[in-house]
């Protein structure tokens, strides 16, 4: 267990070794419980709700949990013990009055392709994930609460949108310093910069786009079974 801990096991205490365009990437074996949990919504979204539980079951949530918990959110924090480095001060400047990026939310997901601008994981927007859970019932796939509350799907694969340059450190809200970032790498960089904690920036590489849409085409299918189910 790494939590309390100066370092991470996964991240190692030799920062030559560390990744330059992530906090700390996520393990392969991640990409394989997305799969899985595409499936499951998609059966949802045709309205096969017991099989979509079944699939869901099969979906490593503990794990996923555990690598966000005692690995993932911290990332930066480890980073940040390495190189002894203070806790950021806000400058001596006015910060944007406009802290939540979420008004620029949906043009930024969709600039970059729904997928994590540091690691590239693909993550899915929050109100899919939301629908998703209205459909199968929240006791099976919570998206609220804390994070031993939330599905573990929740903490590894939600797409949030991140302030290249920390909002606290004077980093605008607008969509030039707004990346996609799942949550691991959100929360991983800790509120430093990305020079301080050895990380290229996000937007020196194109975003990759392809047919992956965070799962956004099977909103409303999830809705209306949701609504049929409460007729």
């Amino acid at each position: 267990m790494c939590r309390k801990q100066k370092n991470c096991v996964e991240l190692g205490t030799d920062p030559n070794l560390w990744n330059r365009r992530a906090p700390l990437p996520v393990p392969d074996w991640f990409h394989d419980e997305l799969i899985k949990f595409v499936a499951a919504v998609s059966e949802a979204a045709n309205g096969k709700v017991s099989e979509s539980i079944r699939l869901l079951g099969e979906v490593r949530d503990s794990d996923l949990r555990q690598w966000y918990v005692e690995h993932g959110q911290l990332s930066g924090m480890y980073r940040a013990n390495y190189f002894d480095l203070a806790v950021p001060k806000s400058p001596e400047v006015p910060l944007d009055p406009i802290r939540s990026p979420d008004r620029h939310a949906k043009e930024v997901l969709s600039r970059d392709g729904y997928r994590c601008r540091y690691c590239g994981l693909r993550v899915v927007p929050k109100n899919v994930l939301a629908a998703y859970s209205e459909a199968v019932g929240s006791e099976v796939f919570r998206v609220t609460g804390t994070n031993a509350q939330r599905h573990g799907v929740v903490l590894a694969f939600r797409a949030n949108v991140d302030h290249v340059v920390p909002w606290n450190l004077g980093g605008r809200t607008v969509p030039e310093n707004l990346v996609t970032a799942c949550w691991a790498c959100n929360y991983g960089k800790s509120g430093y910069t990305l020079e301080q904690i050895g990380l290229e920036d996000p937007r020196a590489y194109p975003p990759e786009v392809d047919n992956w849409d965070g799962l956004t085409s099977l909103r409303v299918p999830l809705r209306a079974v949701t609504r049929a189910e409460s007729a």
